[in-house]
């Protein structure tokens, strides 16, 4: 509720004159107000202006005279008993093309009040476009069942009006945007075959709109598999019935991933519209309403056209205090006041349009969005509200439309004047997610668990690829990352029986994707013939590997002594944990190595990491820890420290409230000695925590492996008291460049950023390098994706936020990163507390080099997918038939097609040239190759040797001929 209250306190001086009160007093003084409306009168065309009668209402009429640009007229006002707030004025003569002063004298009751006003030149060819719509909350007013039950509702509400309104002059016809996908999936799952029918002859007939993305995502929090799968479920059922969907409609979410725009061509999704929130937590996004631009994608290959139009909730703005208040409603359905013209679009659509024509907004038409709050009815008066306006005014004109529409009409007439911008729009509502951390690690692990179960499942060359299972894993990813996490009141009264209902419901996706992308992927390794005592290794990445495995008990029961395919003895190591360690090296790429787990005590070779109580080593880095503190002090590779001389890394802070100065970190510090090598070696660091029933800190370093492992398990308390929870990196590189990975991209923090977008803090999908010419650390973390650049930007950030000196327009470049891993700052939506063992763990890879954008995005997939043991088939997998040869590329995405007949493969090229990319068979049969999209289409044959651009994309099918 809190959230539309303050839309209306945003919009207040814009529905003053419409909602004030109505006292009996008549008027005391009249004012003029200029408006860019024209009627026709007589014929001709007239430019009307408001005279509001002020403290009061004109009951007696009176004669009005008017003067304006050189032309005098007289009118009448009759006697209104029930008083009139104010009266269309119809000024005299034709168009102005110069500013001109108006003058008005009202006669009446024996006295004469006059008023002037200067009227701007306004256009006389205003088109507006109507988007009726329900902003899709999965939750946040109700539990989700009582939601999706009132957007079924609205989608059978909406097929009667429409079928109602058909002989309408065509621009007043009802449609209908169903938002969100997730409603279409639902109702067509739940309606029987006849409504079903209904539904596709009112989609068909252009009553029904759908527009392509799952949900309201927040898209900086996808990973590129997740952000693509957003549209999968549109695009297939755009296939299945023969019709096109190329649209979004984002509603409240502020910003959106640059990666959309990278991924046009394999979804289909060509225009997105905007919708944002009106002041709740934007920043500076409000900037960036109307001015509409093509978002070119990293390679400059690809773009998208982007409006972002005013707030999603105007209507409800406008017309809220005529209708009931739909939050406390258990069933609302749609309400109709009587009085549809009254409660529309006058006044505030004239000061809208006048803005913009005083900002010289260069083209005759624009958009806004009509919803009656979040998760409402529609609103049956909208047709007779667009019929009336459209038979009083010339112009502006009103249509009721669809995006598809509005942006058709708008790139047919203005695809030439469009600007074209490239950067990342960086979301604000992100911070949210480290409410639940816990349940945010879960999903962030899940979608890579998923990945690799698609990928092994075409290593394997299994059968019955499961489609619907895969598929509705993918949903729940989504859904956990859609931007309502719970109740609107879940900070005020976290303990009412909707609040926990709503949270359990939403927390349950992120359970379920883990729960079941465990399931697929182990269903992917089941062998159907088990090797004894051994273990098949799977790289599911595009290059060969050598890494670390990490064997349970149960699969390392018969001994320590570990040997490779050869009979080579291999180092291991059992540990503290009960695991069996050792290095597998030079795994395939789309491949396994099977190694045997034997008798006898592990082999110790050359390992020779080293570790004491507060220093460790591998051979390749040297890290000391600091007593007092349990912080990493020095962190040495190859001579040179990374580590600060001041605050170590991986240094603790409590924020209670949101006052850094009363920052407070860790107490009572003990440290120990974890793994002791040859192979493995770790300190472990136990503290006290403010905020927290206690801390461990791991450190860890494999011998000979370029990668430091921090394991932080973080106790928490429950505290409803606003808090945060960061882990400090002030990594010690001079005139560092931060760069982090992005869903199908890379992102140049500061320099590759839209203005106006998020610089408080960033989403990471897989890592951050921050590097200067001669040195550097990639940093990766698979359970916290949010991060600070130079200091903690998200001190003074309780609330709402709105229009706070507090947000960031410039980042400067640092070399310290501030892992955000838990607040409670919002003040509605997310929840109030987190408690229990949640851990956070992070990657260091140090490089004496520069930056190296293919070796960054090498070390942040080597961590989220990492080497997989599992029970030796005796069966040999024949691996997916082809090898991928190309420099600076990698596959995000292998699977098999989902029609049983090939594999799919996803490319991304990471460098700024252009690539060359090979694929060759391996089993010595022919392959075929086209390129293909999201719905596995083969739209073009490729040679097996083909030039993917710098930063492009492309989505292969490959099959054998």
């Amino acid at each position: 509720m809190r959230k539309y209250f303050l839309l209306l306190i945003f919009l207040l001086p814009l529905t003053a004159a419409v909602y004030g009160q109505k006292p009996a007093a008549a008027f005391t003084s009249v004012s003029l107000q200029p408006t860019v409306a024209y009627i026709k009168q007589n014929g001709e065309t007239r430019r009307v202006a408001r005279l509001l009668f002020n403290n009061g209402k004109n009951y007696a009429g009176g004669q009005l005279y008017i003067s304006f640009n050189g032309h005098q007229k007289t009118i009448s006002l009759p006697e209104n008993k029930s008083g009139a707030e104010y009266d269309e004025v119809a000024l005299p003569g034709p168009a102005i093309k110069v500013a001109t002063q108006a003058t008005v004298t009202l006669k009446t009751a024996g006295q004469a009040y006059t008023t002037r006003c200067i009227i701007e030149p306004a256009r006389q060819n205003w088109t507006v476009y109507v988007l009726p719509h329900s902003h899709v909350d999965i939750g946040y007013t109700n539990v989700q069942a009582k939601v999706l039950k009132l957007h079924m509702e609205n989608i059978d509400e909406s097929i009667n009006l429409a079928q109602k309104t058909q002989n309408y002059p065509e621009e007043a016809r009802f449609k209908w945007t169903t938002e969100a996908i997730w409603v279409v999936d639902n109702y067509l799952k739940l309606s029987s075959p006849e409504k079903q029918a209904s539904f596709w002859d009112a989609v068909k007939k252009g009553w029904i709109n759908l527009d392509g993305a799952y949900g309201n995502i927040n898209t900086s929090l996808t990973d590129s598999r997740q952000l693509m799968q957003m549209f999968a479920e549109s695009q297939r059922l755009a296939k299945q019935h023969s019709i096109q969907i190329n649209t979004m409609f984002q509603g409240d979410v502020p910003g959106a991933s640059w990666g959309l725009s990278a991924q046009v061509e394999q979804t289909g999704i060509k225009y997105f519209l905007s919708g944002p929130n009106a002041s709740d937590r934007i920043g500076n996004l409000a900037k960036w309403q109307d001015k509409p631009f093509y978002w070119v994608a990293p390679s400059g290959k690809q773009k998208l056209l982007f409006w972002q139009c005013q707030p999603y909730s105007i209507g409800y703005a406008l017309k809220g205090t005529k209708i009931p208040n739909f939050f406390s409603v258990e069933d609302p359905k749609p309400f109709y006041t009587g009085k549809p013209e009254e409660n529309f679009l006058n006044p505030y659509l004239f000061k809208y349009l006048g803005d913009l024509e005083q900002k010289a907004f260069p083209y005759d038409m624009t958009i806004l969005t009509w919803a009656m709050s979040d998760n409402a009815p529609i609103d049956p008066e909208l047709p007779d509200a667009v019929k009336a306006w459209n038979e009083h005014y010339e112009s502006p004109k009103l249509v009721i439309t669809s995006v598809k529409q509005f942006f058709g009409d708008f790139e047919k007439k203005y695809k030439d004047q469009i600007p074209s911008f490239a950067g990342d729009y960086t979301e604000y509502w992100t911070d949210g997610v480290s409410s639940a951390a816990k349940e945010t690690a879960k999903n962030r692990n899940a979608s890579d668990m998923l990945k690799q179960g698609d990928a092994i499942w075409a290593i394997r060359n299994k059968t019955a690829y499961p489609v619907k299972d895969f598929n509705e894993t993918w949903k729940n990813l989504l859904l956990f990352n859609e931007h309502t996490w719970g109740a609107y009141n879940s900070t005020d009264d976290p303990e009412d029986k909707k609040v926990l209902s709503e949270w359990a419901y939403k927390q349950a996706f992120a359970l379920n994707a883990e729960k079941k992308s465990d399931s697929l992927l182990n269903t992917a390794l089941t062998p159907v013939e088990v090797k004894a005592n051994a273990v098949d290794v799977y790289n599911t990445l595009s290059w060969p590997r050598t890494d670390v495995v990490y064997l349970s008990p149960e699969l390392s029961k018969a001994g320590d002594l570990v040997k490779d395919d050869a009979g080579k003895k291999v180092v291991s190591q059992r540990l503290s944990t009960g695991q069996l360690a050792f290095v597998a090296e030079a795994v395939p790429q789309f491949g396994k190595r099977t190694y045997t787990v034997n008798a006898g005590a592990a082999y110790k070779g050359t390992a020779k990491s080293t570790v004491n109580q507060y220093m460790l080593q591998s051979g390749l880095y040297t890290i000391s820890i600091n007593k007092t503190t349990g912080d990493i002090q020095k962190l040495v590779k190859a001579g040179v420290n990374f580590a600060t001389d001041t605050t170590g890394l991986n240094h603790y802070i409590y924020m209670p409230g949101d006052s850094l100065e009363s920052s407070q970190s860790v107490a009572d510090v003990q440290i120990s000695v974890k793994e002791n090598g040859p192979l493995v070696v770790s300190l472990l660091v136990k503290s006290a925590a403010p905020g927290a029933n206690g801390l461990s800190r791991e450190v860890r370093l494999v011998n000979g492996l370029d990668r430091v492992e921090i394991i932080n398990i973080l106790d928490k308390k429950a505290i409803r008291q606003k808090e945060s929870v960061h882990f400090a990196f002030p990594f010690s590189i001079e005139n560092a460049q931060v760069r982090y990975s992005i869903p199908w991209g890379i992102a140049t923090a500061e320099a590759d950023q839209l203005p106006y977008a998020n610089r408080n803090w960033y989403t990471m999908q897989r890592w951050v390098d921050v590097s200067n010419a001669g040195r550097g650390i990639t940093w990766s973390s698979p359970d916290a994706p949010l991060f600070e650049i130079g200091k903690i930007t998200t001190a003074n950030l309780l609330g709402g936020l709105h229009f706070s000196p507090y947000w960031v327009t410039y980042t400067p470049q640092s070399s310290a990163l501030y892992s955000w891993v838990m607040n409670n700052l919002w003040h509605t939506n997310f929840r109030a507390d987190q408690e229990g063992p949640t851990t956070f763990r992070y990657y260091l890879s140090a490089h004496t080099g520069g930056y190296d954008s293919f070796a960054a995005n090498q070390t942040g997939l080597n961590v989220h997918q990492q080497l997989i043991a599992s029970a030796a088939s005796a069966i040999q997998a024949k691996g997916p038939g082809f090898k991928l040869d190309a420099t600076g590329v990698y596959a995000e995405v292998l699977k098999p097609a989902d029609d049983g007949k090939g594999t799919i493969l996803m490319l991304v090229n990471s460098t700024d040239a252009d690539k060359e990319v090979t694929i060759s068979s391996t089993t010595g049969s022919a392959i075929q190759i086209w390129e293909s999209n999201l719905s596995e289409e083969k739209k073009a044959s490729l040679n097996n040797k083909f030039t993917l651009a710098g930063k492009g994309i492309i989505t292969l099918r490959i099959e054998n001929k």
